[in-house]
């Protein structure tokens, strides 16, 4: 089998805090961390990419440690945000009503679940942002399900919409291997 992108079976996510010694921005960006647990869904090959969330739009470190990963490292970290794949901002061009749980990611990925416990920033016509987890994603029809009701309408033009997350790719095999992790940066 060829590489690919996957999907993790189990996602653990701590709440992004305060790196400590930052009081304030004057000096510099304040930084925060988060911490996560995740399981990859599958036995990994050599080259696989896997998509991990967070809630820091601009990662400056991430490290890793395999709980349950023997032969595995991941190698690749790359911010979703600067992936050929994923962009910054992307606009979506399907309408939805205000209160609806789905919204369509146009020109994402076509494999299901690829993006399940990422957080969507939704930003609106009039620059409102919206901030919602994404819990299920059908990559043939690019829908992604999100834990909050839309805040307004979506309309066909002029909302746009950006995944926080870091493409992983790793370097061996192994059965549905276990990792800790944990991301710096800040935001935007």
């Amino acid at each position: 089998m060829a590489a690919a992108l996957g999907t993790f079976s189990a996602v653990t996510l701590g709440k992004p805090r305060r790196v400590e010694g930052h009081t304030s921005n004057v000096e510099g960006p304040i930084y925060y961390e988060q911490f996560g647990t995740v399981t990859v869904g599958e036995t990994t090959e050599s080259g696989d990419t896997y998509n991990l969330p967070h809630k820091i739009t601009q990662p400056a470190f991430i490290s890793f440690q395999p709980v349950d990963a023997a032969g595995v490292t991941f190698v690749t970290a790359t911010t979703i945000a600067d992936s050929g794949t994923l962009n910054a901002w992307t606009q979506t061009t399907t309408a939805q009503l205000a209160g609806a749980t789905t919204i369509v990611l146009t020109g994402l990925s076509t494999i299901d679940d690829v993006y399940n416990n990422c957080i969507l920033d939704i930003r609106f016509s009039d620059g409102e942002i919206q901030t919602v987890k994404v819990t299920d994603y059908v990559g043939s029809t690019k829908a992604a399900t999100i834990d909050a009701g839309l805040a307004k309408a979506v309309a066909t033009t002029g909302t746009y919409f950006r995944l926080r997350g870091t493409l992983l790719t790793t370097t061996g095999v192994a059965i549905t291997p276990t990792f800790k992790f944990r991301v710096i940066g800040t935001f935007d």
